[in-house]
């Protein structure tokens, strides 16, 4: 008994140290980047902003720009990490050449500002993809400067996520108010998925790096489908409790480990995606985002959301934060 209360009071004591702690820009974090060869190096896109830390977080996280457009999504070149993408909710696409230490408006051609999602090809990185709010997805080959839209067959143009498979990013999913969608051709055609999983809000994919033909899908109301060819068909798994399941992510080194961000915290599944454990952070409302590290053994998962950046090495058990302590 008091070694049950004992370990009570030091999660309840850890998630009252945490709550008081900063985040980058000094908001929530909604999206989380992490440079390719460097692991000290990340990008969060924060209320007030883009952040970069060249420490881990350890010294703290300065501004680098796009004060209050929020960037919801961040990618790299491959090729060239000291190109940056970020990807606003209401003034599209802004590019760095320089490590976010200036930016350009890289916009032309896009019908909607409003950006959810995107994904780089990690085999040549002027190719660039985004989801958007109400204008559907559109592709760029020239890193930016021009885009156009890529939406033949998609239905629905509100785009909540978009992932590419791992080794053959010319397939894309696209989760929408009304399902997942999937393009094999590089977005120059889209179909639905409706085996399973049709007409309900998909708020995130995550595609398991170890086996690219099982991938998990998070809906509004909260539940969890798994597919285990590709997205040919779904089937549902019990959800973790919570009202809405906002991020996914698949440990790349831990068969079978899957991490839910809610807005009650993370969750974590060690079973597939059967069945799902408190994880941590249960005081968050809002988990936004969760990436994993595959440079690192174990892989570390940073989580973005409504307490910042954090860190876990330990599958959830115990929580670091990256960024400094409020003042």
């Amino acid at each position: 008994m008091r070694l049950a209360l004992a370990a009570l009071v030091t999660v309840l004591c850890q998630s009252a140290a945490i709550a008081q702690m900063g985040s980058p820009g000094g908001g929530e974090t909604q999206a989380v980047a992490l440079h390719p060869s460097d692991p000290n190096i990340l990008y969060a896109g924060a209320a007030k902003g883009l952040c970069k830390t060249t420490s881990g977080g350890k010294d703290g996280w300065p501004s680098s720009g796009l004060e209050a457009l929020s960037p919801r999504a961040i990618m790299l070149d491959p090729d060239d990490p000291e190109v940056v993408y970020a990807g606003t909710y209401e003034m599209g696409v802004y590019k760095s050449r320089d490590g976010a230490r200036s930016w350009a408006r890289a916009s032309s051609g896009l019908t909607s500002g409003r950006i959810r999602a995107m994904v780089i090809d990690p085999l040549d990185g002027r190719t660039v993809y985004v989801g958007t709010d109400g204008g559907g997805v559109f592709k760029s080959v020239d890193g930016g400067t021009t885009w156009h839209e890529a939406n033949r067959g998609l239905l629905d143009k509100t785009i909540r996520c978009l992932v590419a498979h791992p080794k053959r990013p010319e397939v894309l999913y696209a989760g929408t108010w009304h399902g997942v969608y999937v393009s094999k051709d590089g977005a120059q055609s889209w179909s639905a998925n409706p085996d399973g999983l049709y007409d309900i809000d998909v708020l995130a994919i995550a595609i398991d790096p170890r086996d690219p033909k099982s991938l998990y899908a998070a809906t509004d109301p909260a539940a969890i489908f798994r597919s285990r060819d590709g997205g040919e068909t779904w089937s549902a798994s019990p959800a973790p409790l919570a009202k809405r399941i906002l991020a996914l992510a698949v440990d790349p080194v831990k068969k079978g480990h899957v991490y839910a961000g809610t807005t009650r915290g993370v969750f974590r599944s060690v079973d597939g995606g059967r069945s799902f454990e408190p994880a941590g952070l249960q005081w968050s409302n809002r988990t936004w985002t969760l990436v994993f590290d595959v440079r690192t053994d174990p892989a570390t998962l940073y989580y973005g959301g409504e307490g910042g950046v954090l860190k876990t090495t330990t599958g959830g058990r115990w929580w670091d934060v990256t960024g400094p302590q409020r003042p």
